[in-house]
C-alpha cells in the first residue's frame, strides 16, 4: 500500500488497479468474511508491490550505488507517519471517553507501536483468542504499518551490506522466511516437531512476523527478471491466468485456506503481465484507478470506521450499516488522501520536526500508553474510567501455572497450553483434574480460591478450547486447536496413569455455540452440522465409559444458564453506562433456562442412568429469586453474558467442591 508515485517513469497504472482489487478484498472481507472469504490475502498482495516498487526503483542496479540511507528513510517515513498520524490521534482523543478501558488500553499500544515502527509484533502479543480487545481494536491494522517500516529499514540496509553478494543472500532469506512460514501454519500436523512449532510461534507469529512475511516482497524481485514473450497472445493468456489465481482464492475459498501462494503467484503474473489484453483495461478502468490511489488512505480509515461503528452498535450490523461503513470509509478516505496524503511529501521542515516529535513522543519507552495506565490516580481520571468491580470482571482470572513435579509425565508436547493448578496445599496431591473449554477456564478462578483459603486438596485444569477427549474440536481460525485422535488419547492414557487423580470434571453444554462448518472429528474430518450433537454425545459417553473403567469419578457440569449465543448484555450495559445511556439488563427464568436445555436433557439423563458420570446442573449457583440475572447486588455473575466473572466462578465453586472432596 506505498503511496503512489505520480512520476510518470515509475507509475504503472495496471499496478494501481491491482491496489484497487488488494483494497476492494481486504475491504469486503472485514466487512463480513463471507463476501470475501480469503479477503486478508489483499495484505499478502500489498507486500509483493511494495517490494516490487522497491526492487524497481531504490534498490535497482542503476540507484542503489547512489542511494544515501538517511535521505531514504526521510522520504519513506513521510509518506506513512502523517497519515498514520492523522487517523491514529483523532482516536486516541476521542477513545479516552467512549472506549471501554481495556479496549483503550490496547489500541493505546496499538498506536504508540505503531509509532515505533513494531506495531506488528504489539499486535500479534496484546491478546488471545478469549479477548474482545483484540478483534475490536479500532487501530488492530496498524500492524501493517509495523511491517511496512520494517521493510523499508531492511531491505537497502542489506542491500548495501552485501554488495555484490546481495542476491544470494535475498534468495537465502527468502527461501528462509518462506519455510518458516510454511512450517509453522503447518507443521502443527506432525506430533514429531509439535513442540518447535509451540516455541516459535510465540516468537514468530506467522501473519505478523517480518521474518515469515519477508518471503512476499522478496518474491516481487522475481517479476523483474521474468522474460516478456514477444507474441501478445501469450502475454495476455499469463496476465488472465493471474486474474484467475489471484481472485479465485480470495473469493471462494474458505477462511484459513491455504491458498495465499496461487494468489501471491497470481499478483505476481499480474505485476508483470498486467498491462496486456483484456485485463489491461479492466485494470485501467477509472474507478479502480481513483481506488487504487487511495488505497492506502483507505486502509488507514475503513477498519477504525468497521471497529468503531460496531461498537457503537453493539455488532448488531444489518445491511444499511454495512452501506453506510462503506460510504463512510471513502469518503473518509479520500479526504484523507486529498488533505495529507497527496501533500505530505512536500512539508516544510518546520512540519517536519513538529511531526517528528510527536511520533518521538509516542514512540520512546514508557510514552503514552504505559504512562497512562501505569499511573492508578491518572488511569481513574480518565472520563472512560469504570468502577473497580466493573474493572476486576473484565480482567483475567488465570491463576499460577502447574510446575513439572505436579505434571507428572503430562504429555505437554501434545497441547498449546499447560495445566493450570488449583489450590496451594504443597502437601496433598493432585486429586482431581478439570478439563474443557472457557467456560471452565473462568470456574477455574473460583476453585482455586477457595482451595487456597480452605486447603486440603489441589486440581489441575486443561483449556484448549476444546475437550480432546470428547472425540472431536472446534477448529479455531487461527488454526492452533487442532488435534486428532492420537493426541486425545495421550490424555486418556495420561489420567490413568495417574492414581492420585479420583474425579475428572468435564464441562460441557458449551458446542451450543459452534457454527457449521467448525467441528471435525479426530480424524481432522469436518462434522455435517446435522451430526455434531450426535457425534458430541456418543464422544461424550465413550470417555465417561473409560475413565469409570479406570476407577474415576466423572463429573459432568451443564454450564451456565445464558444460552451462549445470546447477545453480550454485559458489553451493552458498559458501553451505555460509559456514555451515560440507561440498559436494562435481562432476566431468565426458570422456564426459559428449561426450554433453552430440553434437548440436552435425555442424554444427560443417559449419563446417569447407565452410572457413566454424575451430571452437575450449575443454575441453582446462578439463580436468584426464581431468575437467572446478569447483575446481583452491582456484582456481574459473568464478564460476557456466558463467560463466569470472578464473583460467578466464587458462586458455582461453592456448588462443586463439595463434590469433589466427596470423592
Amino acid at each position: 500500500m506505498q503511496n503512489v508515485s505520480h512520476a510518470h517513469q515509475s507509475f504503472l497504472p495496471h499496478i494501481n488497479g491491482l491496489r484497487a482489487l488488494a483494497i476492494l478484498a481486504v475491504l469486503l472481507y472485514h466487512l463480513d468474511a463471507e463476501l470475501c472469504p480469503c479477503g486478508y490475502f489483499g495484505v499478502d498482495v500489498f507486500l509483493l508491490i511494495t517490494g516490487f516498487l522497491m526492487f524497481r526503483s531504490e534498490l535497482s542496479e542503476e540507484k542503489l550505488p547512489g542511494l544515501r540511507y538517511g535521505a531514504y528513510l526521510n522520504r519513506k517515513v513521510w509518506r506513512l507517519a502523517p497519515p498514520v498520524l492523522a487517523v491514529g490521534l483523532p482516536l486516541v482523543l476521542a477513545g479516552a471517553v467512549v472506549l471501554q478501558p481495556d479496549l483503550y488500553k490496547v489500541m493505546l499500544g496499538t498506536f504508540a507501536a505503531a509509532c515505533a515502527g513494531v506495531s506488528n509484533e504489539y499486535v500479534a502479543h496484546s491478546g488471545d483468542y478469549f479477548s474482545p480487545a483484540t478483534q475490536d481494536n479500532p487501530l488492530m491494522h496498524l500492524w501493517y504499518v509495523g511491517l511496512t517500516v520494517q521493510l523499508y529499514l531492511l531491505l537497502p540496509l542489506v542491500a548495501r551490506l552485501c554488495g555484490h553478494w546481495r542476491h544470494a543472500v535475498f534468495a537465502l532469506l527468502a527461501v528462509a522466511s518462506a519455510g518458516l512460514y510454511f512450517f509453522l501454519q503447518y507443521g502443527d500436523e506432525w506430533d514429531s516437531v509439535l513442540p518447535l512449532v509451540t516455541v516459535l510461534l510465540e516468537i514468530f507469529p506467522p501473519y505478523y512476523s517480518l521474518a515469515t512475511r519477508l518471503w512476499e516482497p522478496l518474491l516481487a524481485a522475481l517479476v523483474l527478471v521474468a522474460p516478456l514473450p514477444r507474441r501478445e497472445w501469450v502475454r495476455a493468456g499469463l496476465a488472465l491466468l493471474g486474474a484467475v489465481l489471484l481472485i479465485l482464492p480470495a473469493w471462494w475459498c474458505e477462511t484459513g485456506s491455504p491458498m495465499v501462494l496461487p494468489a501471491l503467484l497470481g499478483a505476481a503474473l499480474l505485476l508483470r503481465y498486467g498491462a496486456h489484453g483484456p485485463v489491461g483495461p479492466l485494470l485501467n478502468w477509472r474507478p479502480l484507478q481513483q481506488i487504487g490511489a487511495v488505497s492506502f488512505s483507505l486502509y488507514l480509515v475503513h477498519w477504525p470506521v468497521m471497529a468503531l461503528w460496531r461498537y457503537a452498535t453493539f455488532d448488531d450490523v444489518g445491511v444499511s450499516d454495512k452501506v453506510g461503513m462503506v460510504v463512510l470509509s471513502f469518503l473518509l478516505a479520500w479526504g484523507l488522501w486529498r488533505l495529507v496524503e497527496s501533500r505530505c511529501g512536500g512539508w516544510g521542515r518546520g512540519l517536519r520536526f513538529a511531526g517528528a516529535v510527536a511520533v518521538l513522543a509516542l514512540a520512546l519507552p514508557g510514552g503514552v500508553s504505559q504512562w497512562v495506565y501505569s499511573d492508578a490516580a491518572l488511569q481513574k481520571a480518565l472520563p472512560n474510567a469504570i468502577d473497580e468491580e466493573e474493572m476486576q470482571f473484565s480482567h483475567y482470572i488465570l491463576t499460577g501455572r502447574a510446575k513439572a513435579a505436579d505434571l507428572n509425565g503430562f504429555p505437554s508436547r501434545a497441547f498449546q497450553h499447560v495445566p493450570l493448578v488449583a489450590g496451594n496445599d504443597v502437601a496433598e496431591p493432585v486429586s482431581f483434574f478439570l478439563m474443557g473449554d472457557s467456560h471452565a477456564w473462568h470456574l477455574h478462578y473460583g476453585l482455586d480460591k477457595l482451595l487456597r483459603e480452605r486447603g486440603g486438596m489441589r486440581g489441575m485444569y486443561l483449556n484448549n478450547s476444546c475437550v480432546p477427549a470428547w472425540n472431536c474440536f472446534m477448529e479455531l481460525q487461527g488454526g492452533n486447536a487442532r488435534w486428532n485422535r492420537q493426541r486425545g488419547e495421550l490424555l486418556l492414557a495420561w489420567l490413568e496413569r495417574q492414581k492420585h487423580i479420583r474425579t475428572v470434571v468435564i464441562s460441557c453444554y458449551w458446542h451450543l455455540r459452534f457454527s457449521a462448518g467448525s467441528m471435525r472429528d479426530w480424524n481432522l474430518r469436518r462434522i455435517p452440522t446435522a451430526d455434531i450433537r450426535r457425534h458430541m454425545e456418543e464422544g461424550l459417553r465413550e470417555t465417561c465409559r473409560r475413565l469409570k473403567a479406570m476407577g474415576k469419578q466423572v463429573l459432568v457440569l451443564r454450564d451456565n444458564p445464558f444460552h451462549p449465543r445470546s447477545t453480550n448484555h454485559v458489553n451493552r450495559y458498559l458501553r451505555r453506562d460509559l456514555l451515560g445511556l440507561e440498559y436494562e439488563l435481562p432476566l431468565q427464568t426458570l422456564e426459559q433456562y428449561a426450554d433453552a436445555t430440553a434437548t440436552e436433557e435425555p442424554f444427560m439423563q443417559s449419563l446417569e442412568r447407565m452410572n457413566l458420570a454424575t451430571v452437575v446442573d450449575i443454575s441453582p449457583a446462578l439463580e436468584v429469586q426464581g431468575t437467572y440475572p446478569l447483575r446481583i447486588d452491582g456484582r456481574f455473575l459473568y464478564r460476557d453474558t456466558n463467560h463466569l466473572s470472578r464473583f460467578g466462578s466464587l458462586r458455582v465453586a461453592e456448588l462443586l467442591l463439595p463434590l469433589l472432596h466427596k470423592s
